[in-house]
């Protein structure tokens, strides 16, 4: 049996998508499987941690595939299959795409109430694989989710302006986008949801040796945050002096 559908897609929907590259496809998982997952990540315990910082707020995360349950080992191992990778290639353009089997700030992510992810770009240089990030495929897990507790991805164009696009992060919905210097989104509201619900999801992340030719700097390893207009993150005094620091001696 397949995991996955293997849905026929339009290269130039994905490739000219504004405002960066990108496709969502809702159902094109098992869904007996996502309702596992579901259930089994609704209950896990065992999570490498929460980030509490000016850019993520109750988030938590696990990338640790020994101790996920197996119902998301199993989408994992679908979504790292030559098929799929191969599947992955032909709709970005993207080539000599690598899965990675660190999980390096992917696997599994839960936020609860009052939780974010304000608007920023990925990091895009895997040290450990000496690989350059490429694409980003998240996977929502929530039942029933309301417009009303918010929890929408969004992509930005230009972070000071409104969203281009704006999604609920609903059950069976997979969102694939290219991840660059350019590729700003988040969830920037803090969550409304009740109490004993979260906003859960499976993220992957994928990698090339074949450095892009836009929107690229140079090599990091940490995400690039944006504020919007009228909004000022709380960043630790340490931090901002570092930044000062760097700026002056350049």
């Amino acid at each position: 049996m397949s995991l996955f559908s293997f849905p026929e897609v339009d290269a130039g929907d994905y490739r000219f998508a504004a405002p960066f590259p990108h496709i969502y496809i809702d159902n094109a998982w098992h869904q007996p499987t996502l309702d596992a997952c579901a259930r089994d990540v609704a209950g896990f315990q065992q999570w490498d941690g929460e980030k509490q910082f000016f850019g993520a707020r109750q988030k938590r995360h696990c990338g640790n595939i020994a101790v996920m349950p197996a119902s998301v080992v199993d989408i994992i191992s679908a979504a790292s299959t030559p098929r799929f990778i191969a599947w992955l290639e032909a709709m970005t353009g993207e080539r000599e795409l690598h899965c990675d089997p660190y999980l390096e700030g992917a696997g599994i992510h839960s936020i609860g109430t009052g939780g974010f992810l304000k608007i920023h770009a990925d990091f895009n240089w895997h040290a450990r694989l000496q690989l350059y990030r490429r694409l980003n495929l998240l996977i929502y897990l929530n039942d029933g989710w309301q417009a009303a507790w918010d929890g929408c991805i969004e992509l930005f164009a230009d972070p000071k302006q409104d969203p281009e696009v704006s999604l609920l992060p609903v059950m069976n919905r997979m969102l694939i986008f290219t991840t660059d210097d350019a590729s700003f989104h988040g969830h920037r509201r803090p969550l409304a949801c009740p109490e004993d619900v979260r906003r859960n999801s499976i993220a992957l992340y994928y990698y090339s040796p074949i450095q892009p030719d836009s929107n690229f700097a140079k090599a990091r390893t940490d995400s690039i945050y944006r504020t919007r207009a009228f909004e000022r993150f709380d960043v630790p005094l340490r931090q901002r002096l570092g930044r000062l620091v760097k700026a002056v001696t350049g």
